[in-house]
């Protein structure tokens, strides 16, 4: 089930690939067509209403498979690596 925990795994999953592969925030972001904003609210596993306790983030089928092409991965592998 997808909540906080689910997006803070999620999130730490993603940050884990992009620093292991020497990427920056902004240079991921590009790549798989979301803003650095939208990225580090993935990372962080929040949504983006601006408070603290917003929820957890709920990144769409295009970003979750533009994550994994940028990683050479099926979404399948992403979310498997994610514990999901």
């Amino acid at each position: 089930m997808w909540g906080p925990e689910a997006a803070e795994r999620f999130g730490g999953v993603v940050r884990a690939l992009r620093q292991g592969s020497g990427l920056t925030q902004e240079m991921l972001a590009v790549r798989i067509g979301i803003t650095k904003n939208q990225l580090q609210l993935i990372e962080a596993g929040r949504s983006a209403s601006g408070k603290q306790d917003a929820g957890p983030s709920n990144p769409r089928m295009t970003t979750l498979v533009g994550i994994a092409d940028a990683f050479d991965l099926s979404v399948e592998q992403l979310m498997a690596e994610s514990r999901l």
